[in-house]
């Protein structure tokens, strides 16, 4: 018998490696769902602060910037967004190119999950999921640093140390990071610690 085709019965006939595989992709979807939020949610919400007949409307200068910059000639706000952030120093060029590295996994557990279930040359990247979570809780520190900070009075005359900045979804990205990389048995232990 071929080793792959081996291999693939192997992996289709250990319930336990499918149903942490299972696990590994929606978790991984989770994450790269928060990381894509805090890339365009934040910059929409920054430039869509236009209020008329009751609701937020879409700014022009949101149009200009994100909504109609040309990508290879065709638009994309998640990539738009991204060259934003980079424009912006908030994040670097290879940080970016992780970024479609990431989402380019993204894509591929979401459009082919049955073969990350059932093929052996199919695995999810695990290494991926740490770096998420470091862009995530990177810009989302930048955006309390530079612009919730700066905009609010209550924070006028204050001195702040910036190290100690804990960005909001920083324990929910622990706590699947923690999911994601700890025997669940073991964690289950440690959640019950906690409650004790």
């Amino acid at each position: 018998m071929d080793k792959k085709v081996d291999k693939d019965w192997k992996k289709f006939f250990n319930p336990k490696e499918i149903k942490n595989n299972l696990i590994d992709a929606s978790l991984y979807l989770s994450f790269y769902e928060m990381l894509n939020s805090v890339i365009v949610d934040k910059i929409a919400d920054f430039f869509n602060m236009e209020f008329k007949d009751g609701k937020f409307i879409t700014s022009e200068k949101y149009k200009d910037t994100i909504i109609n910059r040309k990508i290879n000639g065709k638009t994309n706000i998640f990539l738009s967004s991204c060259l934003w952030l980079i424009d912006n120093g908030v994040i670097s060029q290879d940080e970016y190119d992780l970024i479609i590295r990431i989402k380019e996994h993204r894509n591929r557990i979401a459009h082919d999950l049955p073969k990350f279930l059932f093929d052996s040359e199919y695995i999810i990247d695990k290494d991926l999921f740490n770096q998420i979570k470091n862009l995530t809780l990177k810009i989302e520190k930048w955006w309390i640093v530079e612009v919730e900070i700066p905009t609010n009075p209550d924070f006028d005359y204050l001195e702040i140390d910036i190290e100690k900045i804990v960005p909001g979804q920083e324990f929910f990205l622990d706590y699947i990071f923690k999911i994601a990389n700890t025997n669940i048995d073991e964690l289950e232990r440690f959640v019950k610690n906690i409650e004790s």
